[in-house]
């Protein structure tokens, strides 16, 4: 009896770890977050001048490395290196035999004294620098469209003030990824967070908008599933047992403003926001049963259909096929194209026609994800040239509304 029982947590916890605790050097793409920073000098009489921006960064390397290893990030233009940041890492080691993987990771690392003016697509080299060896090696390079949003002075002064700078991201408005996070480990974004105490497996649904001012902080949601065609039981009491609770992980948001419109020469300036933002919605279902008033992914292997949404209103469809062992199966884009952590998966993600509620701004089907790698497959393209149009992309001048 104990040799059975052996044997099947044996089984249990090799199907937990789907990825290889022996990946190494290996980006992961879903945590990855760049924000271009405006930033400032002082001149003479102390009076702080625009040096334009820098980048900040939040990346996570996978893999097994010494005390002191660092990032080093090489920003570039047309082939012309821009700037360089070399960031201090901290350090996870998996050495337990627990369920995650090592890592190294930087949060919010960036220099002042790096800064451009320059706006564009820019090219985003990222190096590892061994602690012990002090060997660099390239691991990824990511692609950046840096935007210019305008300003102009407080009060009733006449002209432009130096412009703040955002980074496009309307590209990842089609990418989704769930993560299943077992009881008490922390969250897909650690980054000051503490590590789960509900005794429950989670399943995180983590996506990114350009929000309108409903989707900042998306009112909670309800969830309904299907198995190849058939309804998902949500047992437990309501609201709870069909309750999708969000918040954001990541964002920034810069205001527009403009005096451009004779309506806007005096008075209060034309102001427009634009905001990027990852969310992360917490799916009322479960993987490895750890509550009987969830569903469990095991116990319903096939073709899942999510949608989360309110009422009869649907925000987000979501899809993604559980296998024989009882775990999703990897996305194709997955296969050799982009990386996630452990127990993540990329999942497919419709938005409805024209968008909903939590979206202010739409830009149609893209070709890239993930800071510019390219969608590989058949099933990520269908995905990308989904995405509907809602809005304008970016703030558009006062005097140019209609």
């Amino acid at each position: 009896m104990k040799k059975n029982i052996l044997i099947i947590c044996t089984i249990i916890f090799l199907s937990l770890n789907t990825f290889s605790q022996t990946r190494q050097d290996v980006v992961d793409d879903g945590f990855t977050w760049f924000e271009a920073y405006s930033t400032t000098e002082l001149t003479g009489n102390n009076i702080p001048t625009s040096t334009g921006w820098t980048l900040k960064y939040w990346v996570r390397v996978i893999g097994n490395y010494p005390n002191g290893s660092q990032l080093n990030f090489l920003v570039s233009k047309a082939g012309k290196q821009i700037f360089s940041t070399r960031c201090e890492t901290w350090v996870y080691r998996n050495d337990n035999n627990a369920l995650d993987e090592s890592y190294m990771r930087t949060a919010e690392c960036w220099l002042g004294k790096s800064a451009t003016k320059e706006t564009g697509e820019f090219e985003v080299k990222v190096f590892t620098v061994n602690g012990e060896t002090k060997a660099e090696k390239l691991v990824r390079t990511y692609k950046i469209d840096v935007r210019a949003i305008g300003r102009v002075p407080s009060g009733q002064a006449a002209g432009t003030e130096p412009p703040r700078y955002i980074i496009n991201r309307h590209n990842e408005a089609p990418v989704a990824f769930i993560f299943l996070r077992p009881t008490g480990y922390i969250p897909y974004f650690d980054v000051r967070q503490s590590p789960d105490r509900s005794g429950e497996n989670l399943i995180e649904f983590h996506y990114s908008l350009s929000p309108s001012e409903e989707g900042i902080v998306p009112p909670h949601g309800e969830v309904a599933c299907t198995v190849d065609g058939k309804p998902v039981p949500m047992p437990g009491p309501l609201p709870y047992a069909t309750q999708a609770v969000s918040k954001y992980e990541f964002f920034y948001q810069e205001i527009h403003q403009d005096r451009l419109s004779p309506k806007y020469k005096a008075g209060l300036p034309y102001e427009e926001k634009i905001r990027f933002q990852m969310l992360n919605t917490s799916l009322p279902i479960t993987w490895r049963k750890t509550r009987e008033n969830r569903p469990a992914l095991e116990d319903y292997k096939g073709n899942w259909v999510c949608t989360f949404g309110k009422d009869t209103i649907v925000w987000r469809t979501l899809r993604w096929k559980v296998g024989a062992d009882g775990m999703p199966e990897l996305h194709p884009e997955q296969r050799g194209n982009v990386n996630l952590g452990y127990n993540t998966f990329l999942v497919d993600m419709e938005i409805p026609t024209g968008g909903s509620l939590l979206d202010g701004r739409l830009t149609g089907a893209s070709s890239s994800f993930f800071y510019g790698q390219p969608w590989t497959t058949a099933e990520g393209k269908t995905m990308a040239n989904r995405v509907p149009k809602k809005g304008n992309p970016f703030p558009i001048p006062s005097n140019a509304i209609k």
